[in-house]
């Protein structure tokens, strides 16, 4: 049984969709999937490190789709993987969950899931680029103009969460302008390299994708999944053991529970997605997410709506349109 089976039981038939229609839709699922995840992980980090936070996810998206190959019969195919794909595998797990999502992490537990996610989901802009570069393969003006849009969207909503940057502080009367200006510049600081982590993250998970469209062609998608979160989680727990490892209840959870369950099931549809309709067009749609992600932020984190978020959320839909034209 695969995906498109189980979506088979919730009365959801897409059968008699085309491969390439079956990838859009699974990768529109996979972004609300992420665009949940993304205030699931904020809430999680309340109170450890994102170093910790990292280890606990990845190790349990290791177990569940570990539990995935069992269950499909799969299990047969990993020790058949050869030293050749094995670099690759390590490659796209280093720039994608070890590298990417510690970013990702320290960006969003630095200045929030409105600033976070819409810079770190620019991702798809440097997709296109690489699959120009490796592969020649050539760009539709749909996909252009589409990805282009959704940039635009991404800009607005970036652009948004700047203005309403949420300090927590409050300014005293009394308080010595020369300290405000320091706490000022300190903040905008702070900002900045949240920013800069963010975009940095969305180039390594742009090379990691790419990849993914390579190792699709040898291995099962649950394969793929389950060797790349084990090698992130020893990777990760070599680290986080040279250092103090922070865990609560808290964590547990929500990044432990519902953030593996969001995290196994966003990456499983994403990677058929990917098998299906190639990288090139999953990537820009996928990146609706942070849209997603915007108004459960307002919803469960209140953080505001404002008409520059809701002309985003139009761009980015358009954008979508004129991918899937593509």
């Amino acid at each position: 049984m695969n995906i498109i089976d189980v979506l088979s039981l919730f009365n959801m038939d897409i059968h008699s969709l085309s491969a390439e229609s079956t990838g859009v839709v699974l990768a529109l699922m996979s972004a609300v999937c992420w665009a949940v995840g993304s205030s699931v992980y904020k809430k999680g980090l309340e109170g450890i490190d994102p170093w910790s936070g990292n280890l606990v996810r990845t190790g349990c998206a290791a177990l569940g789709f570990l539990f995935i190959v069992v269950v499909k019969g799969t299990v047969s195919v990993l020790p058949s993987i050869t030293l050749h794909l094995l670099w690759w595998l390590i490659f796209s797990a280093f720039f994608a969950f070890f590298l990417g999502d510690l970013l990702f992490l320290t960006s969003l537990k630095r200045i929030g899931v409105s600033r976070t996610v819409p810079v770190s989901s620019t991702y798809p802009l440097f997709v296109t680029v690489w699959a120009f570069i490796v592969y020649k393969r050539p760009v539709s003006l749909f996909i252009v103009v589409g990805t282009l849009f959704i940039v635009v969207a991404i800009k607005l909503i970036s652009g948004e969460g700047d203005k309403n940057t949420n300090t927590g502080t409050v300014k005293s009367k009394d308080e010595d302008k020369s300290k405000l200006d320091e706490r000022e510049d300190t903040q905008n600081t702070n900002h900045s390299k949240g920013v800069l982590l963010a975009l940095l993250a969305a180039v390594c998970w742009s090379i990691s994708v790419i990849v993914l469209d390579y190792l699709l062609l040898f291995l099962p998608t649950e394969a793929v999944a389950v060797v790349r979160f084990f090698i992130t989680f020893l990777l990760t727990a070599a680290v986080v053991s040279t250092q103090t490892f922070t865990f609560n209840k808290n964590a547990l959870l929500w990044i432990g529970i519902g953030g593996t369950a969001l995290l196994v099931i966003s990456n499983y549809m994403f990677l058929e997605a990917i098998k299906l309709a190639s990288s090139t067009k999953v990537a820009p749609i996928s990146a609706v997410y942070p849209v997603i992600s915007v108004f459960l932020a307002a919803i469960f984190l209140k953080e505001k709506l404002t008409r520059r978020v809701i002309g985003g959320t139009l761009m980015s839909f358009l954008g979508i349109f004129l991918v899937t034209l593509g």
